[in-house]
């Protein structure tokens, strides 16, 4: 029974005989013997180096007395390229002086001539049990090293122990997590490093596995935790001889967690206070419309008796002054109707379903040009624009933005107003340009804040709500608005109103 290599190519034997005959049959019987041996061949000992040169092949067999170069020529400069290479020597003389030479350069097979087929095949069979055990230990020592480096660069910390928990290696990982040096730890015991539960020991002494989390001291003195599986390593007997630790840091992950129960714990309280300040804002929302709503009406209501029955007893200073009583409490009534419309916004609930946008501007603006006939504006509206949102919302948005436009462009005798929408990147983007007043960029920040106004009360009225309002209900539906202008040279105002799915 000859050795079968391990998978792979398989071996190649370089013969140099310069005896045609004997090569030949000598080919045929290892080839029969030895089916996936591949043999090359060569006449002297200068062709042998040149193929071995050129095939590196994994064994030698060789007859000494050749031309152009003898086999033990040939046999020094093989080896000086390739140390360990099996090399066979057949010869048909029994020279002591050429064994030595053999001896000498490393050849331990000698074959008398007529080669004894039984010895020839022993020979080979054991140059190939040779190359068998070097390829073997190839791969293991291939293999050791693969696990080296894996074991070495790992993320995870790694620690080897004997069975009692004293320390033989730590990876790299290690010594960079506890700020310990490799020798500062070898010898010591895993007690010493990390508090360890009879549990713990209990486990991996009855051949188990032991999983779990272990508080450590760095060398600074700095605490840190870790998520650490301990295994043992068993003999051929099944003994323990060694115990491995794979180590991960999860302190910043447990801190992690810390912080999102405290996040969370806080975002409970805010959204306590929440709905505490919202309860007082519904109690607000009823005493501005009932409470204060009552006593303007009744204002107003006398201020229009007053009117009525004494107006013509009035003086033209007093009748001044109730108008003017009148006129405020009818600014008074709308600003609080402005206030609570805004104050709903948020807690309204909503109803998406496909609203056609221009249609709503279409109507809105018809209502501006009936209210105001005396004003000369022209509305393009770009027909068949549509989005998913709140149809009452929407018309609200729509309401505040034209009418805004329509409010900045009082003063001119003949204005525009446009409503469209264009493509940004593969989003659809609202847009509502004017001609009107504009507004100066630096102070765009305060555009969509509540009571703020860029222009004042004298040159346009209003309540400076109209733009928060329109920030609201875009938020509200998941979008963005924004505006760009120059003064005297007109606004447009951005929004956007993401597409969901119904």
């Amino acid at each position: 029974m000859y050795p079968k290599l391990m998978p792979g190519p398989g071996p190649v034997l370089l013969y140099v005989e310069d005896e045609e005959i004997t090569r030949e049959t000598v080919c045929t019987l290892l080839q029969r013997r030895f089916p996936d041996l591949l043999i090359h061949t060569a006449r002297n000992g200068a062709e042998g180096l040149q193929l071995f040169r050129e095939l590196c092949p994994d064994l030698v067999m060789t007859d000494i007395k050749m031309p152009v170069m003898n086999g033990i020529e040939m046999a020094k400069q093989i080896t000086e390229l390739k140390a360990n290479v099996p090399i066979v020597v057949t010869t048909a003389h029994s020279d002591m002086a050429y064994l030595i030479e053999c001896i000498e350069i490393g050849i331990s097979r000698y074959l008398m001539k007529p080669i004894d087929s039984g010895k020839l095949f022993a020979a080979i069979a054991g140059c190939l049990a040779t190359i068998q055990l070097e390829r073997e230990l190839q791969a293991q020592q291939d293999h050791i090293r693969k696990l080296s480096r894996a074991v070495e660069q790992s993320p995870s910390s790694i620690v080897i122990a004997d069975p009692l928990g004293f320390i033989e290696y730590v990876n790299p990982k290690f010594t960079a997590l506890t700020g310990y040096g490799e020798q500062e730890v070898l010898g010591r015991n895993l007690r010493t490093l990390q508090e360890t539960g009879d549990d713990l020991w209990a486990t991996l002494l009855s051949g188990s596995e032991w999983q779990g989390e272990l508080e450590g001291v760095k060398k600074s003195g700095e605490p840190y935790s870790e998520s650490t599986s301990i295994s043992p390593i068993f003999d051929i007997n099944g003994g323990i001889t060694h115990l491995v630790v794979v180590k991960e840091d999860i302190t910043q992950r447990r801190q992690n967690a810390r912080d999102i129960e405290l996040l969370n714990r806080t975002l409970s309280a805010r959204a306590h206070e929440l709905e505490v300040a919202n309860r007082d804002l519904e109690a607000f929302s009823y005493t501005v419309s009932h409470d204060l709503r009552t006593p303007l009406t009744n204002i107003n209501g006398y201020c229009q008796v007053i009117i009525e029955l004494f107006g013509q007893k009035l003086d033209p200073q007093c009748k001044e002054f109730v108008d003017i009583i009148f006129n405020e409490t009818i600014t008074m009534s709308e600003l609080i109707r402005t206030l609570l419309e805004f104050s709903r916004l948020t807690r309204t609930e909503m109803f998406r379903s496909r609203t056609d946008l221009s249609e709503l501007a279409v109507e809105i603006a018809a209502g501006f040009r009936m209210r105001h006939p005396q004003r000369r504006v022209e509305f393009e509206i770009v027909p068949g624009m549509a989005a998913e949102g709140d149809p009452d919302l929407l018309r609200l948005l729509l309401d505040n933005l034209l009418g805004n436009a329509f409010k900045y462009t009082s003063l001119k005798k003949e204005a525009l107003i446009q409503f469209e929408v264009i493509d940004r990147d593969g989003e659809s983007v609202y847009l509502v340009r004017d001609d009107g007043a504009g507004f100066d960029m630096a102070k765009a920040g305060k555009l969509f804040t509540p009571f703020q106004r860029l222009h004042s009360q004298r040159e346009f009225s209003g309540f400076g709500i109209g733009l928060a309002t329109v920030q609201r209900i875009v938020q509200r539906h998941g979008g963005r608005v924004w505006a760009e202008a120059k003064p005297e040279q007109g606004a447009t105002f951005y929004f956007t109103l993401p597409q969901q799915q119904l």
